[in-house]
């Protein structure tokens, strides 16, 4: 279980077992009123590969 805190006061909003399939969540703390805006990680970017292949081709071609 992963605790979920308040960005501004610490305060415990919820606990969950894994990452929300929504895309955002919005969730007022009960305690100081601030509005917590929780986001899923976004997926690696595909063109890292791209720039990794091309890395090895360059070593490559030097050689």
């Amino acid at each position: 279980m992963k605790d979920i805190r308040c960005g501004c006061c610490r305060a415990l909003l919820f606990r969950m077992a894994a990452a929300p399939s929504a895309p955002a969540i919005e969730i007022k703390c009960r305690r100081c009123g601030t509005i917590n805006h929780l986001r899923p990680p976004e997926p690696a970017p595909e063109r890292q590969e791209r720039a990794e292949h091309e890395a090895q081709h360059v070593v490559r071609g030097s050689l």
